[in-house]
Parts: C-alpha cells; sequence; structure tokens
C-alpha cells in the first residue's frame, strides 16, 4: 500500500521568534536562544503521517536575517529567501530619512501561501502540514480542508496567545516540542569521596523534606500530598512520608477544600499547625501528576505509546476523550512526557512549574 505523501510549509520566521519567547529564562531543551532539530522534525512526522521529501519541505523567510542552517534546515527542506525589501526606488520616494530599510509588509506570508498554491497545482500530496500559529494561514488551511486535503498545524507554542485560536479550535495541531529530542538529565558528580560518603548515610527522608521546602517557597500555597509522592515516586514518596511522620518531622492536615496536604512542623507557629487554602490550580496538577505516576508504576508496555497514555490518562481521572487528549497536549507541551521518552515520566518541580504556567 503507498504511503501517503505530506507536504510541509514552514513560516520560519513565526517558528523561530515564537520559539524563543517561549523558552527564553527558563529550564529546557533550548535555552535563551531555540535550538532547532529539523532532521527530527522529519523524523517525527516520517513515523505518523507519510512520506516528506525536501522538495516538499518549503521554508520561507527572508534569510538575511537567519541562517538557513540552523537546525539543518538546508539539509531536508527547500529554503526560499524571501526579500522583500522595497526597490531603491520606491524606497526614496517613501522613505525620507536614513535609517531603516522599507519592506513589504507579511511578504513571506504572501510567498508562503503562492507556494502553497502552486504545490497543490503541480504536485498535490495528501497531507499538508502548515507551519504557523498566524492567524492569515487559517483560511489557507480552512481553502485546503474543503478541497479534500488532511490539514495539520504545526505551531511553536500551543499555549500563546499569537496562536491564532482557531487553528487550535478546528484542525490537528502538533506542538514542535514534541518534535524535539529531549537530552537526558545529567547525573550530578559527586565532588568527593567525603560527600559520597555522607550522602550514603544521609537520612533518606531528608529528600522528602527538601522537596516540601522547596515546593512551599515556590508555590506559596498548600502543599498536597499526592503532588510530594508523585514527584518522589509512588513507592518511595508513600514511604518516606511515613518514616518523617513518625520522626516528627512531617505533618499531615486537611486543608479547607478537604485536600490531604503537608507541611514541616518546622512551620508550626506557637505549636500549632497553620493550615492553609490550597491554589486550584496546584491541586489540580497534584491530582494529575499522581495519576501520571501511578500510571508510570503500574504495569504498561515497555514501549508506551500516546494512544497508551491518552487511555491511562482517561481511566485515571475520568475525563472524557476530548479531555483526555488535551491533557496530554499540555503534559507533552510541559515536557512532563515526551515521544522519545513516553516509557519514563519527567516529574520534578520544574516540569510542574511548566504545567501550571500552560493552565
Amino acid at each position: 500500500m503507498r504511503m501517503p505523501r505530506v507536504a510541509l510549509f514552514l513560516d520560519f520566521e513565526n517558528l523561530y521568534t515564537t520559539l524563543k519567547r517561549r523558552t527564553a529564562g527558563t529550564r529546557n531543551p533550548y535555552g535563551y536562544s531555540p535550538r532547532m532539530d529539523f532532521p527530527a522534525l522529519v523524523r517525527y512526522i516520517e513515523e505518523r503521517y507519510g512520506t516528506l521529501a525536501p522538495e516538499d519541505f518549503i521554508a520561507v523567510a527572508n534569510f538575511t536575517h537567519y541562517n538557513p542552517q540552523l537546525g539543518g534546515l538546508n539539509r531536508v527542506a527547500t529554503v526560499i529567501d524571501a526579500q522583500s525589501f522595497m526597490g531603491s526606488q520606491v524606497r526614496r520616494r517613501r522613505q525620507r530619512t536614513h535609517g531603516k530599510k522599507w519592506v513589504i509588509r507579511d511578504f513571506a506570508d504572501m510567498r508562503l501561501a503562492f507556494e502553497v498554491g502552486r504545490h497543490v497545482a503541480t504536485r498535490a500530496a495528501d497531507i499538508y502540514i502548515l507551519g504557523s500559529g498566524d492567524e492569515a494561514f487559517t483560511a489557507l488551511g480552512r481553502t485546503l480542508r474543503d478541497m479534500g486535503f488532511q490539514v495539520i498545524f504545526l505551531v511553536a507554542d500551543t499555549t500563546s496567545a499569537s496562536t491564532d485560536a482557531n487553528i487550535l479550535e478546528e484542525f490537528d495541531v502538533i506542538d514542535f516540542l514534541v518534535t524535539q529530542p529531549v537530552p537526558e538529565p545529567e547525573e550530578e558528580e559527586p565532588s568527593g569521596r567525603a560527600e559520597n560518603t555522607a550522602k550514603e548515610h544521609a537520612d533518606p527522608t531528608d529528600a522528602l523534606v527538601e522537596l516540601i521546602a522547596t515546593l512551599r517557597r515556590r508555590l506559596r500555597t498548600g502543599i498536597p500530598v499526592n503532588l510530594v509522592v508523585a514527584l518522589l515516586g509512588v513507592e518511595r514518596g508513600a514511604r518516606l512520608l511515613d518514616q518523617a511522620s513518625g520522626q516528627g518531622r512531617v505533618d499531615v492536615w486537611d486543608s479547607p477544600e478537604g485536600v490531604r496536604c503537608v507541611s514541616l512542623q518546622q512551620e508550626r507557629v506557637f505549636g500549632q499547625v497553620q493550615k492553609m487554602a490550597v491554589r486550584p490550580a496546584v491541586a489540580e496538577a497534584a491530582r494529575v501528576f499522581f495519576a501520571v505516576a501511578s500510571v508510570a508504576s503500574g504495569e504498561r508496555p515497555a514501549r508506551p505509546d500516546r494512544a497508551f497514555w491518552r487511555k491511562a490518562l482517561r481511566r485515571q481521572l475520568s475525563l472524557s476523550n476530548k479531555e483526555a487528549k488535551a491533557l496530554l497536549q499540555r503534559l507533552l507541551s510541559a515536557g512532563v512526557l515526551h515521544d522519545a521518552h513516553l516509557h519514563r515520566p519527567r516529574l520534578t518541580v520544574e516540569t510542574l512549574e511548566r504545567f501550571l504556567a500552560a493552565a
């Protein structure tokens, strides 16, 4: 049976600038300047949708501002340099002072739309992926869909206000982040034998106490028990919680909303536990993270896929299919799950903060 042919049209500037806003100042695979792996993007698409030849991968931008070799783009795509500068005579009439050159507004968008039309007329594919979150491409996607093509959008940030809401509502969407390989977290090397020996003999409940203190400092709310257990691992977290409670290091109590919470005994005031409310977003994140941790610690395939996680989340959290699909996308966007490592969720304070930020 013939594999479907895919055509990808990438608004490179939209992808780059949105990624840069998304990643600046956060801990993630990109750092402050977005690093993009376009061969990985092609592999992701070909594993899931069909063949993507370089002549069917069209990337458009004014590449005087960008390096077309960035992320290996020129190795897997047809790069079109959309020079949008006006001619010198026109510029002299419109610009009376020296300085920034006049450019044709939205020129790259127009050129990309033109290339889509030419492709449909000369070598139509089965699936069209439009690489932009710009609302200008919503109408183009609808037109292609009305012509009978399957249409998917590739966007740099599903939670950004710059990503058109109609795209997210009307079309299947790929978050660029899920197509990229995530580096394995580096293990911290002990600085010396004495430090290593100290760690071996440290009280195991120290990890629990440190985590609770970190969560209190960063979240400024009551800390649900199931969140702490999820971050430490279901079995280990429950065991450490019992040990710390028996040692008199932590208090377990119910918040005014009925959420089971934990705090350090050193937080007591005049010997009394200071019970506090739990922010709804944190309570929900705790419920989700505990569900993910429970699925990860239970019986599952050696190589679980997205379908497995969607069904497992729907069952664990009593969600509808639509709700489970949306939650899975949010977990992928936050880096809790990643296609390259679906067998091992990353349940950390950092991914928790990204999950909360995407709410």
